[in-house]
């Protein structure tokens, strides 16, 4: 059993897992587990970069990015909150409901190739404005991570700070 804030309690199902390897896309992850997948976009907006994306993503600091806020739910329970920027040179051509539905099919649809991704994951506590998209107390325990995606030439495409519920989502590793 599992309490909602504003929702009451409901039976918790098994955490969605994503394997560690290779670069996956968070709807793929959650349709390989029997789940439906949808979003809430938060906001969606044309930008500069600030300090960090710039560094992350290997742009100078006039170039445009889109900043796009949303919450991932599977099967309408949300599991993360994230902020993904991408240099609007990669999606300019796109349609808004192509980047924030389905990013990784659209970059695959128009030619790009995905290639590795480098992520690092880290606990921290939830503050009140993540706790409220994600239903949880503020304070809550979360699972933080940061995600830089690349092309197959190696020229990042995306940078991505997550917040997962704890015990709603877990990663595991595979080593061959």
């Amino acid at each position: 059993m599992e309490r909602r804030v504003g929702s009451g309690t409901f039976v918790s199902s098994t955490r969605v897992q994503e394997k560690m390897r290779g670069t996956t896309s968070f709807t793929e992850i959650v349709k390989s587990q029997g789940k439906v997948p949808s979003s809430q976009l938060i906001s969606y907006r044309r930008t500069i970069p600030n300090e960090q994306e710039v560094a992350k993503l290997g742009i100078t600091p006039t170039e445009n990015i889109i900043r796009m806020e949303r919450v991932r739910y599977a099967d309408q329970v949300p599991l993360v909150y994230e902020v993904a920027s991408i240099p609007e040179k990669f999606i300019k051509d796109f349609k808004k409901e192509e980047v924030t539905s389905h990013f990784f099919q659209t970059l695959q649809k128009y030619g790009y190739r995905i290639g590795k991704s480098q992520q690092t994951i880290y606990a921290r506590l939830a503050k009140e404005k993540i706790a409220h998209y994600l239903e949880v107390e503020k304070g809550h325990a979360i699972l933080a991570l940061t995600q830089v995606s690349y092309l197959d030439d190696g020229t990042a495409f995306e940078y991505v700070k997550s917040q997962y519920v704890g015990e709603r989502f877990e990663f595991y590793l595979e080593n061959n």
